[in-house]
């Protein structure tokens, strides 16, 4: 029996995985949401770690009856979800979540200091704010001066989740490679000591680096026993969330896609070689020798929430997502409109600048309807320039793997109108299986 936990933005999922005849097969599964801060104009964006703890405690509650059977846990985090920890694991501040915008000016600093030709031959990435841990880990020692001078370790969200459950401290490559620190091109699991030389971060405040499937160590006894896990299973370090989806469906050569529709919207295309650019970021994969994009639109189906609770409030969710979204991509798929929508509704990961959305175009005549299918082509569009980029540098596969809870056929047709013209396959669950299958590739090695 597995455990994929999987440490998403606004809620946790936890998947309890039988091994039967060499397959997965989901025996059940777990969901609690949790409240995210958003903050001072929506720049600042973080959660408290005893969220997770607190969700990952009543999945274990709710799942009494078969998790004494577990033999392993893998995780799936967010990313970064940056924490800082003391030796016990204790979290000394709320951990900084992708759509975080507080550390702009830092993010610049490193750019500015380290040079972004050097950025990215190293790192694949530029720094951003939320985006980039470095940013982050920067501003809390600007900012938050007892809250550095008192930390242990510095991590993402696997990296504490383990170190509660185990008490050791590591991360993998593909949550390490949008730390701008991690040498992602080389991806040989060494941090950059010169950058961290450079902003005063001791080396032995960075976690060590192991593969995804390794494991971290077997749950703390104690802790075991207060969440029934009777065989005190090895907690596998896992990976990046977007990254183990790509895993789950087999993304797993040169030009492979995944278009995932989350809280954020992520496309990932899968490289050879690693391709450092300003435009997106690029993850270590959890397979040895590959890479993949990463083209994150912060407000994805944030974006559609909104859109539900301003434009649509009188509409319960079956309705809005069902009907009103499905007709209002029909209405206007093959009409020219006028209406705009910029995509920035949660800033971008890849300005400097704090961007925000805006519609443009609009008229008297213009409907909710319009509106709607307006800010659905704007989210295409945005992820159709950065698969035009890739598709300058190799030749990309034909099929298109599609996530998330918004996918219906009009949204499936309103992908192909306005991101990409390809067949799209859709499918479930992926990043808590990706997490499975990473324990399953565990157990039999073993």
């Amino acid at each position: 029996m597995i455990l994929a936990v999987d440490i998403g933005t606004t809620s946790m999922k936890i998947g309890a995985f039988r091994i039967v005849d060499g397959t997965l097969e989901l025996v059940r599964q777990f969901s609690q949401e949790y409240k995210v801060n958003v903050y001072n104009e929506g720049l600042f964006g973080d959660i408290e770690q005893e969220k997770w703890d607190a969700a990952f405690a009543s999945g274990c509650k709710e799942m009494k009856d078969i998790v004494g059977e577990v033999e392993a846990i893998c995780l799936s985090g967010t990313t970064p979800g940056f924490s800082v920890m003391d030796k016990n694991a204790n979290a000394l501040y709320p951990a900084i979540l992708m759509l975080d915008q507080r550390s702009n000016e830092q993010a610049k600093k490193i750019i500015e200091t380290i040079g972004a030709e050097k950025l990215l031959k190293y790192t694949g990435n530029m720094p951003v704010a939320g985006g980039c841990s470095l940013a982050s880990l920067l501003w809390l020692k600007e900012n938050m001066t007892d809250v550095f001078r008192n930390a242990y370790m510095f991590g993402h969200s696997n990296t504490y989740f383990a170190a509660k459950l185990t008490g050791n401290f590591a991360i993998d490559p593909s949550s390490a490679s949008l730390s701008a620190l991690y040498n992602t091109a080389a991806n040989d699991h060494t941090w950059n000591e010169e950058i961290a030389t450079t902003f005063g971060i001791s080396m032995n405040q960075l976690p060590k680096i192991i593969n995804a499937s390794d494991s971290v160590g077997k749950v703390l006894p104690e802790l075991a026993t207060k969440l029934g896990l009777k065989k005190e299973p090895h907690v596998l370090i896992g990976g990046n969330d977007a990254t183990l989806a790509a895993y789950s469906v087999g993304v797993q050569e040169p030009g492979d896609i995944i278009n995932v529709n989350g809280t954020c919207e992520i496309t990932l295309i899968c490289l050879g070689k690693c391709l450092g650019s300003a435009n997106y970021n690029v993850r270590a994969h959890v397979i040895p020798d590959r890479w993949v994009t990463l083209h994150v639109l912060n407000a994805g189906g944030t974006a559609l929430d909104w859109f539900k609770s301003v434009f649509c409030s009188e509409m319960k969710p079956e309705e809005f997502f069902n009907k009103f979204m499905p007709d209002s991509i029909e209405q206007w798929l093959e009409k020219e409109s006028s209406v705009r929508y910029v995509p920035y509704l949660m800033g971008s990961r890849y300005s400097r600048e704090p961007l925000k959305a805006e519609f443009t175009g609009l008229t008297r005549q213009t409907t909710r309807e319009e509106m709607m299918a307006a800010l659905i082509r704007g989210l295409c569009e945005y992820q159709k320039s950065h698969i035009k980029e890739i598709s300058e540098y190799l030749t990309l596969k034909e099929n298109i793997h599609i996530t998330g809870g918004s996918v219906n056929p009009a949204f499936i047709k309103a992908k192909q109108k306005w991101m990409w013209n390809a067949k799209y396959i859709e499918e479930e669950q992926s990043s808590m299986k990706g997490a499975a299958m990473l324990a399953q590739k565990f157990i039999e090695d073993r």
